[in-house]
This record gives C-alpha cells, sequence and structure tokens, in this order.
C-alpha cells in the first residue's frame, strides 16, 4: 500500500466511512418516522368508562332527574380530543371517582361531534368539559382535565345533598 509522505493510515478510506455514517444516519431518520407514525396510529380513542354504562341521554337523564332529584353530569367529549382520552384513562376510570359520580349523579356521555344540537344547547366550545344540571340549567361545570381528588371534589361540591330514599 503506499502512502504520500503526511497521509495517516486508514485516511484514504474516510470517503467509505462517510457514505456508511451518512447510510447509518439515514436508517436512523427512515426507523424514526416509521416509529413515530405506528405510535399515533396506535392512539386509539380511550374506552368509555365504565361509569356512563347506563348509556343514557341527555333527555333521560333530564327525565330521571325530576324523578330523582339527582342532578345530571354531561361529560362532553370527542374521539379526536388528546385530553378527553387522558381524562378517561385516568380518572373516570377510577373506581372511587365512578363510586362518587353514581352514588351522587346521573352520568351522562355526550359526543359533541354526535350530539352537536346538545352540544350547541348547552354552550359547549372546548373540551373535557363536565356539567352539572339541575332542574335542566347548569349550575356548575369544569373545563379540562381533573385528577381523582379534583374530580370528587367537583361533585361533592356541586351535585348538593346527598338523597335519601324513603324507600315508599
Amino acid at each position: 500500500m503506499s502512502e504520500k509522505p503526511g497521509q495517516k493510515r486508514g485516511q484514504g478510506s474516510s470517503k467509505v466511512w462517510l457514505s456508511k455514517l451518512d447510510l447509518v444516519f439515514l436508517l436512523v431518520i427512515v426507523g424514526s418516522i416509521v416509529l413515530i407514525m405506528n405510535l399515533r396510529s396506535s392512539h386509539a380513542p380511550a374506552d368509555t368508562p365504565a361509569l356512563f354504562a347506563q348509556n343514557l341521554t341527555l333527555p333521560e337523564a333530564t327525565r330521571q332527574s325530576a324523578d330523582s332529584g339527582k342532578p345530571v353530569l354531561v361529560y362532553a367529549t370527542a374521539s379526536w380530543c388528546g385530553p378527553c382520552q387522558s381524562f378517561k384513562r385516568g380518572a373516570l376510570s377510577d373506581p372511587e371517582v365512578e363510586r362518587v359520580i353514581i352514588d351522587r349523579t346521573l352520568p351522562v356521555y355526550l359526543d359533541i361531534d354526535k350530539e352537536r344540537e346538545a352540544a350547541g344547547r348547552l354552550g359547549i366550545m372546548s373540551i373535557p368539559r363536565m356539567i352539572v344540571l339541575r332542574d335542566n340549567q347548569i349550575v356548575a361545570q369544569h373545563v379540562g382535565v381533573m385528577s381523582s381528588a379534583q374530580t370528587i371534589a367537583f361533585i361533592n361540591e356541586n351535585a348538593g345533598p346527598v338523597s335519601v330514599s324513603s324507600g315508599d
């Protein structure tokens, strides 16, 4: 192997090394893009929390509220709303939150994309939103994600006194 004066061993192969480095860099970039795309597509909307299993509509809950005295709790959400999905996976899936909401209110799950008219009547502009209704009037609302403790406090502060059924 012939070397030129002042040339260090291996210097002549630097062009090949750069090509390999370029290839590795390109593979890392492409791999990162593929990973990001897969992560984005795997973020399906969260399941509807069990506390909404009764599938009460707003008119049904309003009628039941008139009979029972329990306020209606509306959870306004949408499948594309990231904070809404976080709230559903977090506080709204907490068994203690579920118990308090079911004991104290008539929960309504309101998908604003599917129930635009109801969302419009309630003046919903931002989500996630929790709305407490008594006699079909808004008595309290909160916009944004809450922790389990914050959600329980919101319900306890705004649902009114605990109804005691007389059993008649």
